[in-house]
């Protein structure tokens, strides 16, 4: 898997995150829910502004959890609106993309702190200042000598239109799907046609066509995100009719058992690492490395996932088939564990965001975000512990000040007041706080042992 293969460079992580069971995490295009229900918890709505994780090991896997949940976003963020709310129930609009990079050589593992993605909208520049996170940016939230809610790029909206030969502004594109390796470069897709002038006579790019820049046309940071690229730099990949013909080979149905033929538009990518790598010459000469890829399209309801290896298959990474073949029935989606409909239909979203990583999940969702003076503020923990400390404290309007906390979790402490202890049978429970009679805003995080690591949640915010 990625992970492994990407961390020999980096010793410190590889026994830790090895010690994390492969997973893949993604984003869907409309509101499912998980294949568990989560506890009864509201950690089984999962939304296209969240990220959901589904683990690859061990056997059989069943229902994919809430990862990333928005609360934990917002948290990070702050009010980015300026609006004096921190919680912003369409943050991001919805979650375009996902890229898991090697984590930076202080040893941290992966975790909503450090895996990238797009958003189908801008978050406000209030607390982060300009260019903040816009649609064509893939990004994270963090904080440095700026403050918190800081945004970091890996790959900015401006570098992706010099790499297809487009002046830096006016912002035009918007990424649909990305892939990376240092190795090999940068994958992509875009959400929309456009004309284009990059080298090669590439001059015109479809919504279903792959692309890359090359790994020797970029310019890494010591920590692999984007520093600069050789302007017109992007080359095709696939063409959208070679997706379609990944597709038509794969032999795949949709949520409503329909064959199908076409990827439409491409939605997500990821290296599949137990596919074939094939040299390809470019228009100059040029040998340069092809990976397989995992990529969804927007044709494939269910949720399926497919791969560009052999022609175009069903990706089945470890524990099976992750879409359902023609002749078969639906692909429902429970595949890759939502919760279908019915045992004939599939879920109606397609995977928006795709990337494979090894990380914990540990997270708190609250059940309201803003709440009524007088009323208690009610969490739900999803926790792979079996005791769990909960802390809280009153946050400061902007944004929560946080302090790096090395850990097998998420890698900040953002509290060390209040606390309670819940128990986690099944993985999932709910706590509440006495009620709270003055307007405040409450941060949450809790804290438990698997085995003799420490593992710390996301943060939760509640308002009052």
């Amino acid at each position: 898997m990625q992970p492994t293969l990407r961390l020999a460079a980096f010793p410190l992580l590889a026994a830790q995150l090895l010690a994390q069971a492969p997973s893949i995490l993604f984003t869907t295009s409309q509101p499912e829910q998980t294949l568990s229900g989560s506890g009864g918890t509201v950690l089984q709505q999962l939304r296209p502004n969240e990220v959901a994780q589904f683990d690859l090991f061990p056997c059989p896997s069943f229902s994919a959890e809430k990862w990333g949940p928005r609360t934990a976003y917002d948290t990070m963020a702050g009010d980015a609106n300026g609006d004096g709310w921190i919680h912003e129930a369409i943050r991001f609009g919805a979650i375009d993309a996902l890229l898991d990079m090697p984590a930076s050589a202080s040893g941290q593992v992966p975790s909503q702190r450090s895996v990238f993605f797009s958003p189908t909208q801008a978050m406000g520049n209030f607390i982060s200042g300009f260019p903040g996170l816009r649609p064509g940016d893939t990004a994270r939230i963090t904080y440095n000598t700026l403050g918190f809610g800081q945004v970091e790029h890996f790959l900015t909206a401006e570098d992706l239109q010099i790499a297809l030969g487009l002046p830096p502004v006016p912002l035009i594109l918007d990424l649909d799907a990305i892939a990376a390796d240092p190795n090999l470069g940068v994958f992509f897709s875009i959400d929309q046609n456009a004309a284009v002038a990059a080298g090669c006579g590439l001059n015109f790019v479809q919504d279903g066509d792959v692309l890359v820049i090359p790994a020797g046309a970029i310019t890494w940071t010591p920590d692999f995100r984007v520093a600069a690229v050789v302007p017109g730099s992007a080359e095709m990949v696939y063409p959208e009719p070679l997706m379609d013909a990944f597709v038509t080979g794969a032999n795949v149905t949709n949520a409503n058992g329909i064959c199908v033929n076409q990827v439409g538009d491409v939605e997500s990518l990821e290296i599949d690492w137990n596919g074939a790598l094939f040299g390809v010459p470019g228009c100059t000469g040029t040998v340069t490395a092809r990976p397989a890829l995992v990529f969804s399209g927007s044709t494939l309801s269910g949720c399926g996932l497919l791969t560009t290896n052999l022609g175009g298959q069903i990706w089945a990474p470890s524990c099976g088939p992750l879409a359902t073949s023609c002749g078969f029935g639906a692909t429902l989606g429970n595949q890759i564990g939502l919760l279908p409909p019915s045992a004939a239909i599939g879920v109606p979203s397609h995977v928006t965001a795709l990337t494979t990583t090894r990380s914990a999940r540990f997270v708190l969702e609250p059940q309201q975000h803003i709440v009524p003076l007088g009323n208690p503020a009610v969490v739900d923990i999803n926790s792979p512990g079996a005791l769990n400390f909960v802390f809280a404290a009153i946050s400061p309007p902007a944004v929560a000040p946080c302090a790096p906390f090395f850990n097998l979790g998420f890698p900040d402490v953002y509290v060390l007041g209040w606390v309670w202890s819940t128990f986690t049978p099944g993985g999932f429970s709910t706590f509440s706080t006495p009620p709270i009679n003055v307007p405040a805003k409450i941060v949450f995080q809790a804290g438990t042992f698997v085995g003799p690591n420490l593992l710390v949640s996301t943060p939760a915010t509640v308002e009052f």
